[in-house]
Parts: structure tokens; C-alpha cells; sequence
């Protein structure tokens, strides 16, 4: 569907009011009535009476009843009533004579959408019935609303939790790492606040940092957890973890726009980097990010060959990367945030 405003529907798809059942004991009122609304392409059952209108009802759907109040054996009050027991949603337009309007206002407290005094007006009719099938498309709409927002509510709340257990899993197998998805998040949305990022991407940058490296889930543990700096081949069997971590995330359908930043948080601004090489700005904003808080928390903390780097250091050494393995002007922007929410650089 095209041109809707609401997931792709527009208002054809909440057709409203389509059926109506017409019930009065005057067959010349019935008919009439009946041959109207058929006019204004409805479609129109009839009834002479309330007992007839029940067996009707209890065989076939209608989206609106237009009755008379004052019927032999059961009154139009005892069918709106019945009638809203059992399907409250099907809208009652009641018919009343002139000296009857104490049954309108009994009606309209028992739910009925409107009344009419006879002799009947029906273009009156026919707008109110249109007000009606408005009111039917609009209701209809607002429990789709809900429905989605509950919908995507519970999404959210899933993925939230998929991240944290992809984190813990990635904590739990490279057990020098702890915290580092964590620290990594937090810095990484603060660049990306410093960036204008919107809420949602906001959210994304902060699920990004804390799996970023699950891809090593797929990394020998020996490799992992090595008290010491590892060999080429070691290093090699690392760097496989940026494809990895795309290969893990890519089937879940909340997380599936992190595998690109996932697999190319590694790439550096001159091209050096793995496992695609690309450069500059081929390399997607988000993984731009994840490099540079990846990066400074890796420095910043404590390995099993070396303790954590001071701040200063830190940035003196990212300073050195930059237009090398950072994008320059987010390496600034950066430094700048940092400046701004981790206090002095000379820690």
C-alpha cells in the first residue's frame, strides 16, 4: 500500500461503517429507509421488529442499527441494549416519535450514537451515519496505534535485553575486558550527543558500544585471556572478530543496523585498518565513533602486559593517529566532550 499515513494504511483500510441493519414496525419507514442507504452504497438488512432484529444480529455482522424505540413485544431501548452486551463496538442510531424524546435521552444514556424524531430527515440521517463510520475509522486507527506502540515497546525492551546478554557473553569470555562495553558506550554516546545524534540514535550508538566486540565470542579463549601481548598469528585470529560480531547480529532484526558499524569499527581513516581497509568517509559515521571510544578506552585501561594509560597520554596519543586511524574532526569533537564531562586531562 502507498500513501497512507499510518504504516503504509490509509483510510480505505478502516472502511468504517459498511453493513447496516434497519429495524422498524411501519414497512413504508423500513423500505424507505432501506432503499436510501442502499442509494448511499450500504449495505442494508431489515427487520420489522426488535425479535426479528436479534435473530439477525445473532447470525450476521453489522457495523450500525438503525431502530425504532416504540416496537411491540421488545422495545428499540431492550435491543440497544442487547445489542451492547454483545458487540458494544456496533454503533445504535435510535428512531423516536415526536412525544417520545425522554426515551431519546434514555437511549442516548444507554449508548446510542444519535436519534431522530420522525417525520425523517434523511440527509440528516445519512451525514450522522457518515459521522459515525468517522468516528468507527478513527477508533480503529487508535488501537492500531496501540497495538504498534506496544509492539514496538516490547522490541525495544527485547533488544535492550539482547544487547546486555550479548555483552555479558563477550565479559564473560574475554575476562580482562570487563566493563569495556560499558565504558565504551558511554563514550561513544557522548560523542554522538556532542554530534546531534536524536534519541534513537542515541540508543543504537549505546547498544553499539556494548557489543562491538562480540565477535570475540567467536576467538579461542586461550587467545583471549593470554597474560602477555599476542603473536602475529594470535593477532590475526583477532581481528576476525569485527565479521564475527556482523555475522552474530545480523539475523536479529532490532540489532541488524549495527552489523555494519560493528564489522568496520576497526577500519582507520587512511585505509590501514581491517577487515574491508576502507578510508575516510567509506567508513559509516557510527563505526567512526565506536573507533574512537573503543580506542581511548583500550588505552585508558588496565591490560594484562601493561597498566592503564593516563588520560593525558592518551590523548596525546590519539592526537598522533589522527587523519591516520581517526576521523580528525570527530577526534577533536571528542577531546572537546571529554574536556567537558570527564574533568581534566591531566589525570
Amino acid at each position: 500500500m502507498s500513501g497512507g499515513t499510518l504504516t503504509g494504511l490509509n483510510k480505505d483500510d478502516f472502511p468504517g461503517i459498511q453493513r447496516v441493519l434497519v429495524v422498524d414496525d411501519e414497512p413504508s419507514i423500513r423500505e424507505s429507509l432501506a432503499a436510501y442507504l442502499e442509494l448511499q452504497q450500504y449495505s442494508v438488512l431489515i427487520a420489522a421488529d426488535a425479535i426479528e432484529a436479534a435473530r439477525v444480529l445473532e447470525r450476521e455482522s453489522v457495523d450500525l442499527v438503525l431502530t425504532d424505540i416504540s416496537m411491540a413485544g421488545m422495545t428499540g431501548l431492550e435491543l440497544l441494549n442487547w445489542i451492547k452486551q454483545r458487540a458494544p463496538e456496533t454503533e445504535v442510531l435510535m428512531i423516536t416519535g415526536s412525544l417520545e424524546l425522554e426515551f431519546a435521552i434514555q437511549a442516548m444514556r444507554g449508548g446510542a450514537y444519535d436519534f431522530f424524531t420522525k417525520p425523517l430527515n434523511f440527509e440528516r440521517i445519512g451525514m450522522t451515519i457518515a459521522r459515525a463510520a468517522e468516528k468507527k475509522r478513527l477508533s480503529a486507527q487508535a488501537q492500531l496505534y496501540e497495538v504498534l506502540r506496544r509492539q514496538r515497546a516490547f522490541e525495544e525492551q527485547a533488544s535492550i535485553e539482547t544487547t546486555l546478554a550479548l555483552a555479558r557473553a563477550v565479559e564473560e569470555r574475554d575476562r580482562f575486558n570487563i566493563g569495556h562495553g560499558r565504558r565504551t558506550a558511554n563514550y561513544a554516546v557522548m560523542l554522538a550527543e556532542q554530534l546531534g545524534f536524536d534519541q534513537r540514535g542515541l540508543q543504537m550508538m549505546r547498544m553499539g558500544g556494548l557489543v562491538h566486540d562480540v565477535g570475540k565470542i567467536g576467538i579461542d579463549d586461550r587467545i583471549l585471556n593470554k597474560p602477555g601481548r599476542l603473536d602475529a598469528e594470535e593477532m590475526a585470529a583477532v581481528k576476525r572478530h569485527p565479521e564475527i560480531g556482523e555475522y552474530i547480529v545480523k539475523p536479529i532484526s532490532f540489532l541488524r543496523e549495527l552489523a555494519t558499524p560493528i564489522r568496520h569499527h576497526h577500519e582507520h581513516w587512511n585505509g590501514a585498518g581491517y577487515p574491508d581497509g576502507l578510508g575516510g568517509e567509506e567508513i559509516p559515521l557510527v563505526a567512526r565513533v565506536l573507533c574512537i571510544a573503543d580506542y581511548f578506552d583500550s588505552l585508558t585501561s588496565a591490560r594484562p602486559y601493561r597498566d592503564p594509560i593516563a588520560i593525558l597520554e592518551a590523548r596525546r596519543i590519539m592526537q598522533a593517529e589522527s587523519a591516520l586511524t581517526f576521523d580528525p574532526s570527530l577526534l577533536q569533537e571528542f577531546f572537546a566532550v571529554l574536556d567537558a564531562n570527564v574533568g581534566s586531562t591531566n589525570a
